[in-house]
């Protein structure tokens, strides 16, 4: 059976992933899970398309990029349509307009969207608290046929800022990859320094496998042949599978004077 998954905090599941804000706020049933995610956002003005609503008084074409863990590297690629001012809105003030978008999954395919026209009016400059309910309409590749609905809330500065879905998201027939890579090796050791010398390179090996996508790469920090002072010193390290669920752990390299 394919598998997939989608976001922060997910409980696998087959079929069917439910996205709420908080990952931990209730127990789980048997095909669903929590899930939140959040894409940094780059937002410009841009000639209104041909789809624009009639009414839109702007448009802005939103690109939005980052990770869901349980689905993986995520990019997002809508227009926003808004009417400004009068006879729904203050002078100052707009309203989100309907709009469609996709979303594309790094070497997985894409899930399409729409988005439902604004409940209220929201300041223009900078664009907060500016919910728009939105519902999957469809999708390509491991997500064809998907399905599901949710919320989405934006905030913009400068031209910059994120998009937070909050959501469900249903695949009939696929299998959601929530399981992070284990870390093997991640071992304290200790060591000693010849005399008179103030570091010491050390070497280690750490490495990651993941139920899905076997050795994955691990980074380490410091890394493995760094040069390490007379001293005890935190090494932190983290793995990411093609899902984008990630595993982190840490170890203490000791080294001591001749």
């Amino acid at each position: 059976m394919r598998r997939l998954a989608m976001l922060l905090g997910l409980v696998g599941a087959a079929g069917t992933a439910a996205l709420v804000a908080s990952p931990s706020s209730t127990p789980l049933s048997a095909g669903t899970g929590h899930l939140t995610g959040s894409l940094r956002v780059v937002s410009q003005e841009a000639p209104c398309p041909p789809e624009a609503p009639p009414d839109a008084g702007g448009c802005r074409a939103r690109t939005g990029k980052g990770t869901f863990p349980g689905l993986g590297s995520v990019t997002e690629i809508y227009n926003w349509f808004y009417r400004i001012g009068p006879p729904s809105c203050p002078a100052d003030a707009g309203k989100p307009l309907a709009t469609t978008g996709r979303l594309v999954i790094a070497g997985k395919g894409e899930i399409r969207f729409s988005l439902a026209d604004g409940k209220g009016c929201v300041d223009i400059e900078p664009l907060r608290n500016e919910p728009q309910d939105f519902t999957i309409t469809g999708g390509t590749g491991a997500y064809e046929g998907a399905s599901g609905s949710g919320t989405l809330d934006r905030s913009l500065s400068g031209g910059f800022g994120s998009d937070m879905w909050t959501g469900t998201l249903v695949v009939p027939g696929l299998e959601f990859d929530v399981t992070p890579p284990t870390l093997n090796g991640a071992t304290s050791k200790t060591v000693r320094a010849r005399r008179g010398a103030k570091r010491v390179r050390v070497a280690f090996t750490v490495t990651a496998s993941d139920a899905k996508d076997g050795q994955v790469p691990v980074i380490c920090v410091p890394r493995s042949g760094s040069r390490f002072p007379i001293a005890r010193t935190v090494v932190k390290c983290s793995a990411t599978d093609k899902s984008a669920n990630t595993s982190a752990a840490s170890f203490r390299v000791t080294v001591r004077p001749a």
